[in-house]
């Protein structure tokens, strides 16, 4: 993983002065390599460049975290030059060069054809001439920004990167296709996340079928990653992750996060000793929490409390991931969307509402509201963000199953039945399978913090977050 650059002086003067600066800023995390290109060259850095020998006004760039990012990005064929940020699950090839093998002929089809017909979690930039095409998958867990003021265009991977040269940008969304040159911009809805129809099966087919679809992904994320460190909290939708995952022959450790004397550590523990994968208790007091607010607050680029509150577990995760030598932090993020994981979906189903179309929904908006926050946060900590459940087929099968699968006609019943069914078939105790949800925010402890932290400042949450916002 890494950063992402693109961008076109309107005048036609050379452009290389900006994403030079957009590269240097789009994170304080050490790079493997920089690399610079236009449609016929690129250029690869080992550390931050000052200057490249590429110049003209429509160039692309990346800032590249990881060392088994092979060949190193922009990747240039011909007449054209790309980079590639995220995987492609239906191939085991190298993603960038069988994204490149898909552009080569066009990269304007190619980039649609990708869209339309590939099943993957990235965002593609490609460079032909005087144009920059950009595209991304249509589940949208790979942030890209796009924006333009009197002088330039511009996308990047956050917004910091743009506003370093004076854009304000605005989120591009999952399933689109972006094409611009200095004087036209051209943007295309090319896929949605649609609504299934209903799936009219057993429950016993239903899980034979779950059970097959995580298997496949853990297979292929294993064959392309290896391994990584698990967010874990011990709960229904990271022990289904690390069990499948460690099934598959990845090899794991797991992450628990949260402050002095949660009782949640302990069940993490617990789980991890029923998985046997070895576990790290990371455990943080308010004053640290305090101390790292300016670094959550870098990543997640908005003054939203729930938001900022709910990144700290990722910060955590992928810092400690990183000191493991892992790249990859595998979550359980998107579960809770696709299968009915919140109260309010109980709620209006007991009401007689239609939960289900809720749940699609918010699957559909999960780019903007959980995804990018969680990709940014662990991105700026050398680490890629990989999310099972957020897989296109997983997605559309679990959209599509009827909701009487995943919630109880009771006000306090458990969610996300079907998934906590699953479990058990995978040979999960109860003691987890069945572990009521508790947000992240809540069960790590640093809502509660944050609200102390503000009050002896004589602050509300807001107000401290916006002290911090620059």
């Amino acid at each position: 993983m890494g950063y992402i650059a693109g961008v076109v002086d309107k005048h036609g003067e050379d452009a290389s002065e900006k994403i030079l600066r957009m590269l240097q800023v789009a994170s304080r995390t050490e790079a493997h390599s920089y690399g610079i290109a236009d449609g016929n060259n690129s250029e690869s850095f080992r550390g931050a460049p000052e200057f490249t020998s590429i110049s003209g006004p429509t160039l692309i760039g990346s800032k590249n975290i990881h060392a088994d990012e092979i060949p190193n990005q922009p990747l240039n064929q011909g007449s054209q030059s790309l980079v590639f940020k995220g995987i492609l699950y239906d191939t085991l090839e190298p993603d960038t060069l069988e994204a490149a093998n898909t552009l080569v002929e066009s990269p304007l089809n190619g980039t649609r054809n990708l869209i339309n017909e590939r099943k993957g979690a990235y965002a593609v930039v490609a460079v032909e001439e005087a144009q920059i095409i950009c595209g991304l998958d249509h589940i949208g867990t790979i942030p890209l920004y796009y924006g333009e003021n009197s002088e330039t265009k511009a996308v990047a991977s956050n917004r910091r990167m743009l506003e370093s040269i004076g854009i304000e940008g605005s989120p591009v969304p999952p399933g689109t296709l972006l094409r611009f040159t200095g004087k036209t911009t051209d943007q295309q809805r090319i896929r949605s996340l649609l609504r299934p129809a209903t799936i009219d099966e057993t429950e016993k087919t239903i899980l034979e079928h779950l059970d097959l679809l995580f298997r496949e992904a853990s297979e292929t994320l294993t064959s392309k990653l290896r391994g990584g460190a698990v967010a874990f909290s011990g709960g229904v939708d990271s022990t289904l992750i690390a069990s499948y995952m460690s099934e598959a022959g990845a090899q794991l450790e797991l992450v628990t996060t949260g402050m002095e004397n949660r009782p949640e550590l302990e069940i993490a523990r617990e789980a991890a000793d029923h998985l046997d994968l070895p576990i790290h208790l990371e455990v943080f007091t308010i004053d640290e929490i305090e101390e790292q607010l300016k670094d959550i607050i870098y990543s997640v680029e908005e003054p939203n409390p729930m938001k900022i509150g709910i990144a700290y577990p990722f910060y955590w995760t992928s810092k400690k991931a990183h000191s493991l030598g892992y790249e990859t932090v595998y979550s359980g993020n998107g579960a809770d969307e696709v299968f009915g994981g919140y109260k309010k979906y109980q709620t209006a189903y007991v009401a007689g509402d239609d939960a289900g179309a809720m749940m699609h929904k918010d699957t559909a908006d999960s780019w903007i509201n959980n995804f990018h926050r969680d990709t940014k946060t662990c991105t700026d900590q050398g680490t890629r963000l990989i999310l099972p459940f957020t897989h296109p087929d997983i997605v559309e099968y679990g959209l599509g199953l009827p909701v009487h699968h995943k919630l109880t006609g009771n006000d306090d019943g458990l969610r996300k039945m079907i998934l906590r069914k699953l479990a058990k078939k995978q040979g999960i105790p109860d003691k987890f399978s069945d572990r009521p949800k508790k947000a992240a925010q809540y069960s790590t402890g640093v809502n509660n913090a944050l609200r102390k932290i503000a009050k002896r400042k004589n602050m509300k949450v807001r107000d401290l977050i916006l002290s911090h916002f620059t």
